[in-house]
């Protein structure tokens, strides 16, 4: 546990032969360290350990399968980060408030995204869910303020709760005919939401999941919408 903390002046660091990081935090308070090396044959990392706001630069080998929950929550100086193809999962608030992660590619390995995975990604303007992904999770996209466009594969069913809650920036979506259930919250407070499709493969909508949405007024001449998802 902290095995790395407060090494003031450690700027980088290179790991080899290790095959396993620990549920615990590693690397919490090092102000200088802004780059890591972990060994190609390491397959998961696991739990709280890139505890690190610092941290610009993050190599990801393709021996890693799984990235744990919180894996990299508060990196706050992280922005961009290739996941290889060798990746399946993505765990819950993997990248939680990384404020100034801009970009991000989702490989086509990956079918999981953990609940609050990009939970307040201030910066993150696009991105691209390949068509392995069958759910959104709760919070996945939460307060994503910078979220211009996300493409919605058909492979998804279901939009978790509050899965955009807060993306002010979103201006349109098209929703694809196999979405069935738009969780509550969904779309509660995405302000220049101008445009949504409302397909008639949805046959559950979560309470105020279009609540002060920018097309609110224009949702709400549709009947097959309930009232509880204005208020």
């Amino acid at each position: 546990y902290g095995c790395f903390d407060k090494c003031s002046s450690l700027t980088s660091i290179n790991i080899d032969n290790l095959q396993f990081i620990s549920q615990e935090r590693i690397f919490i308070n090092e102000p200088v360290l802004v780059s890591i090396k972990i060994p190609d044959n390491l397959q998961i990392i696991n739990g709280k350990n890139i505890f690190k706001k610092d941290i610009n630069e993050f190599i990801i080998p393709s021996s890693i399968t799984k990235l744990g929950d919180r894996c990299f929550s508060k990196c706050s100086s992280l922005k961009s980060i290739n996941i290889p193809s060798s990746i399946t999962k993505l765990g819950k608030c993997c990248f939680y408030e990384c404020s100034t992660l801009t970009s991000i590619n989702i490989p086509s390995s990956i079918n999981e995204l953990g609940d609050c995975c990009f939970y307040e990604c201030l910066s993150l303007t696009s991105i691209n869910i390949p068509s392995s992904i069958n759910e959104l999770g709760d919070d996945c996209f939460r307060y994503c303020e910078s979220l211009k466009s996300i493409n919605i594969p058909s492979s998804i069913t279901k939009l978790g709760y509050c899965c955009f809650y807060g993306c002010t920036s979103l201006t349109s979506i098209t929703i694809p005919s196999s979405i069935i259930e738009i969780g509550e919250c969904c779309f509660y407070g995405c302000y220049l939401l101008k445009s949504i499709n409302i397909p008639s493969s949805i046959t559950s909508f979560g309470n105020c999941c279009f609540y002060e949405c920018g097309c609110e007024e224009e949702l709400m001449k549709n009947k097959r919408i309930p009232r509880k998802c204005f208020e």
